[in-house]
């Protein structure tokens, strides 16, 4: 029963439900449903045999290219990405300053519930899953920072993937905190990292 259990570890099979919808990022057509879309500069989606879908986040990419072709896509939703110039100089890279990163929708928070945040990672450096929650604002009345924590896979590996989990409880210091998301984040050293099967579950 060990081996059985430690084999789903491994793949990234988890028996609880997931809560954050679309984790393994297969859901949508041209992109992962319920997650922000890929700029195909530093974010992407590639497929991998016998996984499927799964995120590739890339933090080497010359900083000056990388804001300036963020606020071509706000005009330009539909145009194709530049090839990327990666920086002999690395403190000139995206991943220096910025990094790389990838949100999920917002999920709702449960109070006093402590959950689990789980997720495959292939990469090595400068690798941060974040779980950033909100609260409504009393007077303004829209969501604000609240709380955040993270998960560092220390032990991550650039060619194999590995399985990566924290527990976490949102309200039990910031009582009002309402909604939650992950953020998917790669900054420095750089490097290319993949992600794949996020899930939170009620621990």
């Amino acid at each position: 029963m060990l081996i059985v259990v430690l084999l789903f570890v491994g793949t990234g099979l988890w028996a609880g439900e997931n809560l954050l919808p679309n984790g393994n990022f297969d859901a949508g057509k041209d992109g992962a449903e319920k997650w922000e879309k890929t700029d195909n500069l530093t974010s992407f989606w590639v497929t991998e045999k016998g996984r499927g879908r799964a995120l590739k986040l890339d933090s080497r990419v010359d900083r000056k290219q990388a804001l300036a072709w963020k606020e071509q896509l706000k005009n330009d939703p539909g145009a194709k990405a530049p090839v990327a110039v990666i920086p002999e100089n690395k403190l000139l890279s995206i991943g220096a300053y910025e990094g790389a990163t990838l949100d999920s929708d917002l999920i709702d928070v449960e109070p006093g519930q402590t959950y689990t945040l789980s997720v495959d990672v292939k990469g090595k450096y400068g690798i941060i899953v974040w779980i950033k929650g909100f609260m409504m604002h009393p007077r303004r009345k829209h969501l604000t920072d609240s709380y955040q924590t993270r998960l560092v896979p220390e032990g991550s590996e650039k060619n194999k993937w590995k399985t990566f989990s924290i527990d976490f409880n949102p309200t039990k210091r910031m009582p009002k905190t309402s909604k939650m998301k992950v953020r998917i984040f790669v900054y420095w050293p750089v490097c290319i990292a993949y992600f794949d099967n996020v899930r939170i579950e009620k621990k």
